[in-house]
């Protein structure tokens, strides 16, 4: 059996699509894989019984639904904070992009880097990307100054006040020192990392920037990008390995949008498809396509009546209207709401008989009128005492 989509359909599947790209990138961001473990469990188990028909299954899931949303917010409130503050960089999404670290700049960067690693001086270099990170980021002093390899060596000096903190670069000015990076919650499998590097993984999980740190223990250099961290080898090509991810990292802002949907994060794109068109498929496909009809019991109502007056002696009491449009439709209809409108203005007291409209009859644009009985109302307009 076909199922014809119309562009309710598609923007349906298009949002429901992106929703779940969105989660499966930020599970991803923060490694908390066995929240999809536990939640695609359940989803499975629920899918499942209303594929088959599972009554008692399905009735005890659909109890259960608000109790498992306040566990959810309750155990996994960091993880939804996460997402809230991810969600809220990609509002942003249509702002000015951020243009290619210049060469000058970058090549003044690599040079401090490796001094600093070679003399195992602690550092940290923020290079933020399309999203604000002023939200995630507190303290810090500003400066302003022009990008240069003395001027990083000076901040990050021990004997500096603001050696401690973390330096934000944008284009080729230094915009701020001494600021303080929000830390990571959950870096077990890096093994024993220090305070300086869970703060450069803690920022690139909740945003698109780069971070690099120094490290003063080990006097290696690492790389936090996309919520995940990594040590650039120490060889001979390090100054090389340096350049290249800090020229690479901007390369994404100047490519069309259309070129970085395509290209980027494949497998949570494709699982995001997957889930939206099996969930298409068990919640709606199967549920009946196409257009039904269904018949109501509609109540009359009176507007505009002259003050004092009221209607008695109605025959018939009811309209039946019969409604036309989708399954899905019909689930976000409420019945109660629906009414057969009789406008009096000014209206004249005594026995009358008016002839229905479908105009008269209040419903959802979604749904059609196909058919009402009767064609007449008969009601009587008296004075009340």
């Amino acid at each position: 059996m076909w199922v014809t989509l119309d562009w309710k359909d598609a923007l349906d599947l298009i949002l429901v699509a992106g929703l779940f790209y969105a989660v499966l990138v930020l599970l991803r961001r923060t490694h908390s894989r066995f929240i999809v473990n536990g939640i695609s469990i359940l989803l499975v188990l629920y899918a499942l019984a209303r594929f088959l028909n599972l009554y008692l299954t399905s009735m005890l899931f659909q109890a259960l639904f608000a109790v498992f949303a306040v566990m959810i917010a309750v155990i996994f409130q960091r993880e939804l904070r996460g997402f809230m503050e991810w969600l809220s960089g990609w509002a942003r999404w249509s702002r000015a992009r951020q243009a290619p670290l210049p060469d000058r700049v970058a090549d003044q960067i690599v040079d401090a880097l490796l001094y600093l690693a070679q003399c195992k001086i602690g550092a940290l270099i923020v290079l933020p990307g399309t999203q604000e990170i002023d939200g995630l980021v507190q303290g810090g002093v500003a400066l302003d100054g022009q990008v240069s390899t003395p001027l990083l060596l000076s901040i990050f000096d021990p004997s500096s006040p603001g050696h401690d903190g973390a330096v934000i670069v944008e284009a080729d000015r230094v915009r701020k020192f001494g600021v303080h990076l929000p830390l990571a919650e959950r870096f077990e499998h890096y093994g024993h990392i220090g305070t300086r590097h869970r703060a450069a993984l803690g920022l690139a999980e909740r945003s698109d920037a780069l971070v690099v740190a120094v490290s003063e223990e080990h006097g290696t250099i690492s790389v936090a990008s996309g919520g995940e961290l990594r040590t650039l080898t120490q060889n001979g090509g390090l100054n090389k390995d340096i350049s290249s991810v800090l020229k690479a990292r901007f390369q994404h802002d100047v490519e069309r949008p259309w070129h970085w949907l395509l290209t980027h994060n494949g497998r949570e794109k494709a699982i995001a498809v997957f889930l939206t068109l099996l969930f298409w498929a068990i919640f709606v496909a199967s549920q009946g396509a196409g257009v039904v009809t269904r018949p109501y019991e509609v109540p009359v109502e009176f507007q505009f009546l002259p003050q004092g007056y009221g209607v008695s002696e109605m025959s018939p009491e009811t309209i039946a209207v019969t409604l036309s449009g989708r399954n899905q439709d019909f689930k976000l209809l409420d019945p109660e709401a629906l009414r057969v409108v009789i406008r009096l203005p000014g209206g004249v007291a005594g026995r009358q008989r008016i002839r229905i409209q479908e105009s008269m009859i209040s419903h959802p644009s979604a749904l059609s009128v196909v058919n009402f009985t009767p064609r007449y109302l008969e009601f009587t307009v008296q004075k009340q005492e």
